[in-house]
């Protein structure tokens, strides 16, 4: 396990090459490889020692497509996920931050269409009020 640490702490410590299109700022790069090797502590029996360097470099273009919050919540949610046996691939991050945006839609277009029928009920009532107040008038 302080080999995968050590590994971790000696990538954000080093600078990266300029040959990269875009990076996360230096503080949000060590935060990522913080996060990384956190990560590589839940799952003592790999051995991520070889392959953790891509993992997060990978991680790290996912942060910038999405962002670092998305990346810390997805990572987050797998840790507890029912049959999370192996240290997440970046893809399956990348599924997971798709599901929790899908997820976030949903709910908003749901809340937004509680609103229109809490909006329309109210209407509907208004009306019917009117209507009584009206029929009872002319009586």
């Amino acid at each position: 396990m302080d080999r995968v640490s050590l590994a971790l702490l000696n990538s954000a410590l080093t600078t990266r090459s300029d040959e990269s299109r875009r990076t996360l700022s230096d503080g949000e790069y060590a935060e990522l490889a913080v996060l990384t090797a956190q990560m590589a502590q839940r799952y003592p029996s790999q051995e991520l020692e070889q392959s953790i360097d891509g993992y997060q470099a990978d991680f790290e273009q996912l942060a910038l497509r999405y962002s670092l919050r998305q990346v810390r919540d997805a990572l987050a949610e797998l840790r507890i996920k029912p049959g999370q046996r192996f240290f997440p691939r970046p893809d399956e991050v990348a599924e997971e931050i798709e599901d929790q945006r899908e997820r976030r839609t949903q709910n908003a277009k749901l809340s937004e269409g509680n609103k229109w029928l809490r909006d329309w009920d109210r209407h509907v009532c208004e009306v019917l009020a009117e209507r009584r107040e009206r029929d009872e008038a002319a009586a």
